[in-house]
């Protein structure tokens, strides 16, 4: 049964079918052999997205689309050059930071990727910087956004495997900050070895550090009110989804840059984006009950009871089923379908919910850049040049691949990186 389900699933996959329909194809398949009434499919694909925090993933899009549409992207992009600006590669760190930055008012990978791209790539190319290297940097730096709060990925990882999304939050804070320390290292080093760049803000003064800082901290604030608000038991992340859209609607009339065709655009497209997501849910839920009824989680479970004999094997194996499947799918998908199964066993070796859930959230981050479906790498290439291929971002994207790999290394052999900031600010 696995391995006809598998076979029928990248069967489709490879002949261009898009990941929600693969889903829905296999599942009802399977059920129509198991003989199990079609009725089943109508009801799972509703019971799949009946779920109050769900409501928080198309809430975190549109805050996100609207601080990106609304003036908050240049604002930010200001305060990471002024910090960053002045070392060698500097514009190509700010393009990092800057994706820091925007992770902390976005959820999305991809629309941070776009919001910070279209604004810097320019630049980046008026300053020599080619276009393999950006497009490497650029859609990459964008899984910041994933892995830095608020973050839609740690939502549908939360609701999925029952881990709190508050704690899940918290807790990627410091995997976030050390990833973007690593990669402004990375392209500083690139950009010195190839001449990559010229160091344009070689001194900001004093008065003018602080003027940008002051430009920029009502952005910043944002992941405060977020974060606060849920650990301090006020609102729940859906609501705090609310106060993140609500915020950002107030800054972008503030700044005076949202006007009603922006508006639109913004709601459509947060529209669309939010669909793709939630269809992928439901039919991902009629999955995850084609698995439970043929008692698939169990075969799967005890395969990995027997192969790994301790936590840390078990970590380690689960990176690489996703890391070889995070070549093939999509990354929600991964968690509708995986999730589930995984997590009672890593509760059966013992391991922190947390610590797992960072195992697995840096693992999601590690498959949105590995070709030849890493979402993020495609979105850097797009907003680079859309007559690009993915392969054209050799050999640098391997090195960034290699930087987020050692990542997810220090995340399983060091928990305490993902579980010191939720122990603090625990529930």
């Amino acid at each position: 049964m696995i391995v006809s389900i598998l076979l029928a699933f990248f069967a489709l996959l490879f002949l261009g079918m898009p990941i929600a329909f693969t889903i829905g194809f296999v599942s009802i398949g399977v059920l129509v052999v198991s003989g199990v009434p079609l009725e089943v499919v109508i009801q799972r694909l509703f019971a799949g997205v009946n779920n109050f925090s769900y409501l928080a993933i198309p809430l975190f899009i549109l805050a996100g689309n609207i601080m990106g549409e609304g003036g908050l992207t240049k604002r930010l992009m200001a305060l990471a050059d002024a910090i960053v600006g002045r070392f060698s590669g500097g514009l190509g760190m700010t393009a990092v930071v800057t994706s820091a930055f925007f992770g902390t008012v976005s959820g999305s990978t991809v629309a941070t990727t776009y919001a910070v791209g279209s604004v810097i790539v320019p630049r980046m190319k008026e300053q020599k910087y080619s276009n393999s290297f950006i497009a490497s940097i650029i859609g990459p730096a964008g899984v910041l956004g994933l892995i830095i709060p608020p973050s839609i990925t740690m939502v549908i990882l939360g609701v999925t495997t029952n881990i709190s999304i508050g704690k899940l939050f918290i807790a990627g804070f410091i995997p976030g900050i050390i990833l973007t320390v690593a990669l402004c290292i990375y392209v500083s080093w690139m950009s010195k070895k190839k001449g990559f760049g010229v160091v344009e803000n070689a001194h900001v003064s004093g008065k003018e550090f602080w003027s940008i800082v002051r430009s920029a901290l009502l952005p910043l604030l944002s992941p405060v009110f977020i974060l606060g608000g849920i650990f301090s038991g006020l609102v729940t992340a859906t609501e705090a989804a609310i106060i993140a859209v609500v915020y950002g609607f107030i800054l972008a009339m503030f700044y005076g840059e949202l006007n009603i065709k922006k508006f639109k655009n913004i709601m459509a497209n947060s529209a669309v984006t939010s669909a793709i997501i939630l269809i992928i849910i439901s039919f991902a839920s009629v999955f995850t009950y084609v698995l439970t009824v043929n008692r698939l989680p169990e075969v799967i479970s005890d395969f990995f009871l027997g192969f790994a004999s301790t936590p840390l094997q078990f970590l380690l194996v689960v990176s690489v089923i996703l890391l070889i499947l995070g070549m093939l799918t999509e990354v929600t998908s991964l968690i509708i379908l995986l999730g589930p199964i995984f997590m009672p066993i890593a509760m059966q070796y013992g391991i922190d919910p947390i610590h797992f859930g960072m195992v697995l959230i840096m693992n999601f981050a590690l498959a949105n850049i590995t070709p030849p479906v890493g979402l993020s790498t495609i979105a850097g290439v797009n907003v680079t040049d859309r007559k690009m291929g993915i392969e054209n971002t050799f050999p640098y994207i391997l090195h960034v691949i290699a930087i987020v790999a050692v990542m997810v290394l220090l995340i399983i052999f060091v928990p305490q990186i993902s579980t010191v900031l939720p122990s603090l600010f625990g529930e």
